[in-house]
């Protein structure tokens, strides 16, 4: 936390900052730290018995923290609205929303954490282009060697097909920081390697051990839904049904479809069907003859 008046960073304990005495004030709703990122749907195959399926998840939504002035406060604002309005299903008013706060913002921090929102959210709806663009704007303001700047720097690497690039970028940024939970989770994302850019790196050992440190460190719904994902594809149905059924999934299609796939592999064709068939009924799911099979025959 960081006081308003004099900018000098307390640890969040304190009740006034401890060298001016202003008094710190929590608001009400979401905090001014946002930034929603890593959003794309992810082609994914994995075996199912006989055939092979594709599963589309939504991997992650990253909230950065960054000092922040009340000259902020509607940039801030529009990009918490924004955020609302992604996990509601409407990404096209969330993109308007980011854009909007992006070009409010005052501050570098509250700027980056918005244009990667805006990259994220972009890259969740495959406009690559786009999300590379506001990307490296972000990139641009960026404090060079900084945490940021290795993180961004690994995304566009990703966006452009460079993973031993983006591995290296990555590891610079944990080692800055391993206790951010951006970082864990963006790792844990590259070696589940979803949108198969990486093959020669996927482990889903190493996943499930960036993906627990990402969820101790931050309780973001989104980043427990990577942490099944990574469950998942560790072939550890029980833990990803545990953590994918506590989510609310309602209005997330992917997460209904991964976590059908789960109950099947661990035997439960009960379960397994009602998830499958939400899944189907969305419309926004690539759905295998395998998966219609198996819920035509069980």
């Amino acid at each position: 936390m960081y006081c308003k008046k004099c900018g000098n960073n307390s640890d969040g304990t304190k009740r006034f900052c401890t060298n001016c005495g202003n008094g710190f004030s929590k608001p009400e709703n979401v905090s001014p730290t946002h930034a929603v990122p890593n959003f794309s749907k992810i082609p994914r195959e994995s075996s199912w018995s006989a055939g092979r399926i594709i599963a589309i998840i939504i991997v992650v939504a990253l909230i950065g923290w960054g000092v922040y002035s009340s000259q902020d406060d509607t940039a801030i604002e529009k990009n918490n609205n924004a955020i609302s309005n992604f996990d509601s299903g409407n990404s096209e008013q969330a993109i308007t929303q980011f854009q909007q706060a992006s070009n409010d913002a005052v501050t570098n921090d509250t700027k980056i954490s918005t244009l990667k929102n805006l990259a994220y959210v972009y890259s969740t709806e495959g406009q690559n282009d786009q999300a590379l663009n506001s990307f490296r704007q972000a990139l641009s303001l960026a404090s060079s060697g900084s945490v940021d700047y290795y993180l961004i720097s690994g995304e566009i690497a990703m966006l452009e097909g460079k993973p031993n690039s983006a591995l290296l970028a990555y590891n610079k940024a944990y080692e800055l920081d391993p206790n951010k939970f951006q970082i864990n989770n963006a790792l844990a994302l590259f070696y589940i390697d979803p949108d198969n850019v990486a093959p020669q790196y996927v482990d889903y050992k190493k996943a499930v051990q960036y993906a627990q440190r990402a969820v101790q460190l931050s309780d973001l719904q989104t980043v427990k839904q990577n942490l099944g994902l990574a469950y998942y594809f560790n072939e550890d149905y029980p833990q990803a049904i545990s953590i994918l059924s506590s989510l609310t999934i309602d209005k997330d299609s992917n997460t209904a479809y991964i976590l059908g796939l789960a109950y099947a592999r661990n035997g439960d064709s009960v379960n397994a069907k009602i998830y499958l068939r939400k899944a189907i009924a969305s419309g926004k799911v690539e759905i295998s003859q395998e998966v219609y099979d198996y819920i035509n025959n069980n």
